[in-house]
């Protein structure tokens, strides 16, 4: 059953701030997205913000509901069971390693380094890493297809985003592949304080 949307501070504010941010963005112009999207040249240029604003920015639409929909069900169900001072700082950490990854990959490419990036690929892969390491044995079927345990969706999860970063680049897909490897070796021990 999934929660309902103020169940968690957190998680609610989290879906209307990613909404609000991201549907300004869309409407704008670009100067939104000029300002907050992960830009390693900028980082660099002291425009640190960047490491923790682009996880709130999604440009398309298909992306944003993804984004919105992978909130809403694991940020909704993990806030019960971490509290959401867990959540957050859990969640804070694995955007601001995607971050840093994506500003260190800066310095060895061009293209990598006047790259702009939004974070919600990122966001929805570390919730859902982090609910199936949470919920090994539950089940999920996506699209109709695929039924997979919890276990079964941290590999295909890491997967499918190896697969596009191979078929992209892996440099400019540095903020997606972080946040998978950081949700899936995140120490369970941390989450316990």
């Amino acid at each position: 059953m999934l929660p309902r949307i103020g169940s968690s501070k957190l998680v609610s504010t989290w879906i209307f701030l990613t909404l609000g941010v991201s549907i300004f963005a869309m409407l704008d112009g670009g100067w939104l997205f000029r300002w907050t999207a992960l830009a390693p040249d900028r980082i660099w240029h002291g425009e640190i913000w960047r490491l923790g604003t682009w996880a709130l920015l999604e440009l398309g639409p298909l992306g944003l509901i993804l984004t919105c929909a992978s909130i809403y069900k694991f940020g909704g169900e993990l806030a019960p069971r971490w509290g959401d001072r867990r959540l957050r700082r859990y969640a804070i950490q694995i955007i601001l390693a995607g971050g840093i990854a994506a500003a260190l990959c800066g310095l060895l490419s061009d293209t990598a380094w006047h790259s702009y990036r939004a974070g919600g690929w990122a966001v929805g892969d570390a919730l859902i890493i982090a609910w199936a390491r949470q919920y090994p044995t539950s089940t999920i079927q996506l699209y109709g297809l695929l039924v997979l345990n919890g276990r079964q969706l941290v590999g295909f999860t890491i997967g499918v985003t190896l697969l596009y970063a191979i078929a992209t680049s892996p440099l400019l897909m540095a903020p997606e592949l972080v946040a998978c490897l950081g949700a899936a070796f995140y120490p369970r021990a941390w989450l316990a304080r």
